[in-house]
């Protein structure tokens, strides 16, 4: 398959060269920047791996060839001015060639006072909670509720979403915030302890867009009763 991008102007010549921006189709997290050109997009589109050309190699380079690491393709998009590519892509470990997940890690040029982006929390919480896993159920709370008894977890879900309520019926903005991180932490562990990414949430939200509610709670599918395991 060959790329129809219907425009003309984004290669005009065989030697024209685009910026191509590669985005995480998982966290939107800005993996690294590359160069494409129209060969360069072609055998991207034909091998279904992220393929730059190399300025300094002088020739077409697919991102992992020699590493492993290499970039899926999910989706490829242009710009308004179609002068410049994001790639949105999986990547099959470290994007970078220091070993880290993003060209961009630990490279901070100027940082304003305030959040992280809402990605980078989620994703090094994600982390840590994946890690707790190895350690000992004796000293890491979270590797208890990974590797205990279900009733546990599933205990700290119902107390935690019955604090947002009692939050959310007193109008209390700072405790609904307050509240509402303890729930998404402890979603998160349930995610985790289920082996459910959020790939596949995201993919639930997304099949319901476009509907109304009413129609989807209709046509969802009977979920089976819960059966409380033993602690």
């Amino acid at each position: 398959m060959s790329a129809d991008l219907k425009t003309p102007d984004l290669f005009p010549d065989d030697h024209s060269l685009v910026p191509a921006v590669v985005q995480n189709a998982s966290s939107g997290k800005v993996l690294m920047v590359g160069y494409m050109n129209r060969e360069a997009l072609d055998r991207t589109l034909n091998t279904g791996r992220v393929t730059f050309f190399s300025r300094s190699k002088g020739r077409l380079w697919t991102k992992g060839e020699s590493s492993g690491h290499f970039l899926g393709l999910q989706e490829i998009r242009w710009d308004c001015d179609a002068d410049a590519l994001l790639v949105l892509a999986r990547p099959e470990g470290p994007t970078c060639h220091t070993g880290t997940e993003s060209c961009f890690d630990g490279r901070v040029l100027f940082r304003r006072e305030g959040p992280k982006p809402s990605f980078e929390t989620l994703d090094t919480l994600a982390a840590v909670i994946r890690a707790r896993r190895a350690e000992s159920p004796e000293t890491s709370y979270v590797s208890r509720l990974l590797s205990g008894p279900r009733s546990a977890l599933l205990k700290k879900l119902v107390e935690e979403s019955a604090e947002v309520l009692a939050a959310v019926y007193e109008e209390n903005t700072a405790a609904v915030r307050s509240e509402m991180a303890d729930l998404l932490f402890h979603l998160l562990v349930t995610m985790e302890r289920t082996g459910t990414g959020w790939d596949a949430v995201m993919e639930e939200l997304d099949n319901r867009t476009g509907r109304g509610g009413l129609a989807e709670k209709r046509d969802r599918t009977k979920k089976t009763p819960y059966t409380q395991e033993s602690p």
